[in-house]
């Protein structure tokens, strides 16, 4: 009786530790395309950083021009600004008239 359930359960240990193996086989397959899938991005990547690394010595000097044209863009924006209610006062003007 011993023996049989010594069989049994080698027999028992050894059907778990396939359908393991089955199981992660079966997992390998996708995990296998997802990785292909990340290697396709991690190029992706690496081409846009070799493709915009020349822009990295200009970012300061851009920074610095929109600094400079701040200025004068609120300046304009302040004129826009009472020009529109000028014209807003030259309407209802007329239309009391």
């Amino acid at each position: 009786m011993t023996r049989a359930l010594t069989i049994l359960s080698v027999l028992a240990g050894w059907s778990l530790l396939g359908v393991l193996a089955v199981g992660l086989l079966a997992m390998l397959r996708p995990l296998e395309g997802i990785r292909g899938y990340l290697e396709k991005i991690t190029m992706g990547v690496r081409a846009i950083e070799q493709e915009t690394m020349p822009l990295g010595a200009q970012v300061d000097a851009l920074a610095g021009a929109l600094g400079a044209a701040a200025g004068p863009v609120g300046a304009t924006a302040r004129h826009l600004d009472a020009a529109a209610r000028d014209l807003d006062a030259a309407v209802a003007a007329l239309r009391k008239g």
